[in-house]
């Protein structure tokens, strides 16, 4: 049978092979003597211990790569997903020799049990060809004065820690032409003390990520509202009121999607600031087109929440607001109260979905259904329940 694969140009052959896992592309080179140096030329490098025996098998194969390469050959892009006992400095070697090449996709996980016992290093932070950065369950130390990514359009945080809550603002601010912007599960070293109002204030006078395109926020440390303040989809999952959820101007901001979680501590915020604080994210948010509200249901607090309508109707609601879905209704009085505002004010709204708690009983499902009584001001608009 004819070979058609191995009479591919070497460029078509490597192209094919960097979708695969380093490990098996460096299996190619059984096949027969051409393999080999094909396999040596990838610029994109994937390690996953998960796919090893045990790590000696991992950092031999990783250093046995990074050491045949030709040292001219650049790394456009290097995932390593890995456990750290007693290997920083091998991990650290790992990605420095990324910096080297001139990486521009850099991917670091870590798999070890324990939270946080890896420090990523320093250099990172002077490495100007990066255009994606994503960390996951690893330290960052204290961030230098002198940072930049001038490259770097997508930056995800999943489960890192800072040691200062200062550095939070630090990564964005040196990013001018972020696109993606994702923050999961935020530490800060325990002491770290909290940043004053006045500085935040400060801070948020500053245009910062004037390119951001998608922005998600799910954390255990708040983050300043204002860091998204250009975002045209924006998922935020929050908890309790705080200065950092005062709201600014959301002046491209198409898509939003809000997640309210929290338990009975938080029932003065459910019942007092909840919808508040919602209409104002409205009055902010002139382009709004496509709402979602979900609450997380296991977490629902006992307080009826209060709602008021507000004197001037959101813009939003007037002119651009298409969908609204509203996930986790539990049939309460404040909630048709914000279903039947929006339906009565919405004047392009096309659809209104409610999807109710699991957990509610018959009589609030009725409440639920009386919806459909209201009036709309949108003559196209459907209700639709699930």
């Amino acid at each position: 049978m004819e070979d058609r694969i191995s009479i591919l140009p070497d460029s078509i052959l490597c192209h094919i092979l960097s979708f695969l896992p380093t490990k098996f592309s460096a299996s190619t080179s059984i096949l027969s003597k051409m393999w080999k140096p094909i396999w040596l030329s990838l610029l994109h490098l994937d390690f996953d211990v998960q796919s090893f025996k045990d790590f000696n098998t991992f950092r031999h194969v990783v250093y046995s790569v990074m050491l045949s390469r030709e040292v001219t050959l650049p790394i456009k892009s290097l995932r390593l997903k890995s456990c750290s006992e007693h290997v920083v400095n091998d991990i650290n070697g790992f990605i420095n020799a990324a910096m080297q090449g001139g990486v521009e996709y850099l991917d670091i996980e870590i798999t070890t049990g324990e939270d946080f016992v890896f420090t990523i290093t320093p250099n990172i932070f002077s490495c100007k060809t990066l255009k994606v950065l994503k960390l996951k369950n690893l330290n960052v130390n204290k961030i230098p004065t002198q940072v930049n990514f001038p490259l770097l359009k997508i930056l995800h945080f999943d489960k890192v820690r800072f040691s200062c809550y200062e550095d939070i603002f630090k990564f964005p601010l040196f990013c001018p032409i972020l696109e993606d912007l994702s923050v999961s599960d935020l530490h800060i070293r325990r002491g770290s003390k909290f940043v004053s109002e006045k500085f935040i204030s400060e801070a948020s006078k500053v245009k910062c990520l004037p390119n951001l395109v998608k922005a998600s926020f799910s954390a255990r440390v708040n983050i300043p509202l204002f860091l998204f303040s250009w975002a045209h989809i924006l998922r935020i999952k929050l908890r309790c009121p705080h200065l950092f959820y005062k709201v600014h101007t959301f002046h491209n901001l198409t898509q939003l999607e809000l997640i309210f979680f929290g338990d009975n501590m938080d029932n003065i915020w459910c019942g007092k600031w909840k919808w508040k604080w919602m209409l104002e994210v409205l009055q902010h948010s002139p382009k709004l087109q496509h709402l979602t509200i979900h609450q997380e249901e296991e977490n629902v607090g006992t307080y009826e929440a209060i709602w008021e309508d507000p004197e001037i109707v959101p813009q939003c609601l007037s002119s651009q607001l298409k969908t609204c879905l509203f996930r986790g209704c539990r049939g309460k009085k404040s909630e048709l109260q914000f279903v039947e505002y929006v339906m009565q004010n919405s004047k392009v709204l096309r659809t209104m979905t409610i999807h109710s708690a699991s957990s509610i009983d018959s009589n609030a499902k009725r409440q639920i259904k009386k919806l459909t009584v209201y009036r709309r001001s949108s003559s196209c608009c459907k209700l639709i329940f699930d």
